[in-house]
């Protein structure tokens, strides 16, 4: 296997910009990973998520915010670790609403903007993230690190 080369943040954010749906690892209370399929989207540079405070997954950030989020392709692949930043109030986010409800304009029913249920905004703060395409994997792999250096 080759050494992976550097991405820059701003390719991994055009990359999950792109992608509709996520899915996001959360550790619940005995330290095990819970995986759950969530919808998101790109503002300022940072992938901004939503749940219930009722939800597994919400429970879980409040206790431990550290996550791992990638895209549903297992041939063209990003993974991103972290943590969530809650945001508290969706609504309070007017530019983060507007961005999904153009997202996912034939699911209005299940968004922040239009139901209240859901009640916690989180902003993805990455510590680092990995990508390859399966097709290339020793030729396509890359990194990045909020460190600054691509390990």
């Amino acid at each position: 296997m080759s050494s992976a080369e550097e991405i820059t943040w701003s390719e991994v954010v055009a990359r999950l910009d792109a992608s509709r749906n996520y899915w996001l690892t959360t550790v619940d209370a005995g330290g095990a990973p819970h995986a759950v399929p969530v919808w998101g989207v790109v503002v300022a540079g940072a992938l901004h998520l939503y749940a219930s405070r009722t939800s597994a997954k919400a429970r879980h950030v409040s206790r431990d915010p550290r996550v791992a989020l990638h895209l549903e392709s297992a041939e063209d692949v990003v993974i991103v670790d972290g943590r969530l930043e809650d945001l508290g109030q969706p609504t309070a986010h007017r530019e983060v609403m507007t961005a999904l409800d153009a997202k996912y304009p034939n699911e209005l029913a299940y968004l922040p903007s239009h139901d209240d249920y859901y009640d916690a905004l989180y902003r993805l703060v990455p510590a680092r993230a990995r990508s390859w395409a399966l097709a290339d994997f020793d030729g396509s792999q890359r990194r990045w690190s909020a460190g600054g250096s691509a390990g």
